[in-house]
């Protein structure tokens, strides 16, 4: 990712005439997804070039945590919650289910979360990165069993991309605060604050930062989107012998 600003932002929920026809005549049990081998991956991006921020300065440690700490716990329960959202009947387990408990078993794993915010550029010479953030999520060896006689459905990978409007980590500097930076930082200013001085600052200094409140995450939406496309590979028609038609 990183070259995206000029994709649209997600439409959530998605305009799809198969979600719209889904009904709840299944049971579905569902484990949370394994995240022993989670990574997490993402940044803050400033300027014009989107260009990464280092983690030596800028978002506090407090800040990081609250962006990046359970981003896994974030994918496994918005996909069983989009699952209830659309009145399906979820039976979360761990370890062996019984045969009676539900109709599918679905399982698989978290091997990868990908998080990037994007800054709104408030600063003289320092571009708009965009103002938004963005995920991508891979899930991987998700299977879809039916339970009574043990067939795999459906098994794969899903790798879900969203992009949000609206970057929840904004740079808390005025041109103020810049001459302030500056002169801590001992840069010589005979004739003010300049582009070329807004880009040594900051490279040099800890920039101030605000993580505002949000409705939404585009992790979370990445994560609904994957479990509508487990439902569809459910209720999808089937063959005869119960197989799927145009399975991955």
């Amino acid at each position: 990712m990183g070259a995206t600003r000029s994709l649209p932002f997600t439409e959530f929920p998605p305009r799809d005439d198969v979600i719209a026809t889904i009904q709840n005549k299944y049971t579905l049990a569902v484990e949370p997804f394994d995240v022993s081998v989670i990574q997490i991956k993402g940044g803050h991006h400033e300027g014009l070039l989107q260009v990464r921020q280092p983690w030596i300065w800028g978002l506090s440690d407090e800040q990081k945590r609250a962006l990046y700490n359970d981003l896994g716990t974030i994918v496994r329960y918005a996909f069983i919650d989009e699952l209830l959202k659309r009145n399906q009947r979820v039976v979360v387990f761990e370890g062996k289910l019984p045969k009676w408990a539900s109709d599918y078993m679905i399982t698989g794993s978290i091997t990868s979360v990908e998080l990037n915010t994007y800054g709104q550029g408030t600063l003289e010479g320092f571009g708009s990165a965009g103002n938004y953030w963005e995920a991508e999520i891979v899930l991987t060896d998700i299977a879809i069993v039916h339970v009574s006689d043990g067939k795999t459905v459906w098994r794969g990978d899903l790798t879900k991309y969203c992009k949000l409007e609206g970057s929840p980590v904004k740079l808390d500097w005025t041109i103020f605060t810049v001459i302030a930076n500056s002169l801590k930082e001992g840069t010589t200013l005979s004739k003010g604050v300049s582009s070329e001085h807004v880009g040594q600052i900051l490279e040099n200094s800890e920039a101030d930062y605000i993580l505002e409140p949000s409705q939404q995450n585009p992790v979370e939406i990445a994560a609904r989107l994957a479990a509508l496309d487990v439902l569809k590979l459910i209720y999808r028609p089937r063959t005869g012998n119960g197989e799927q038609t145009n399975a991955r």
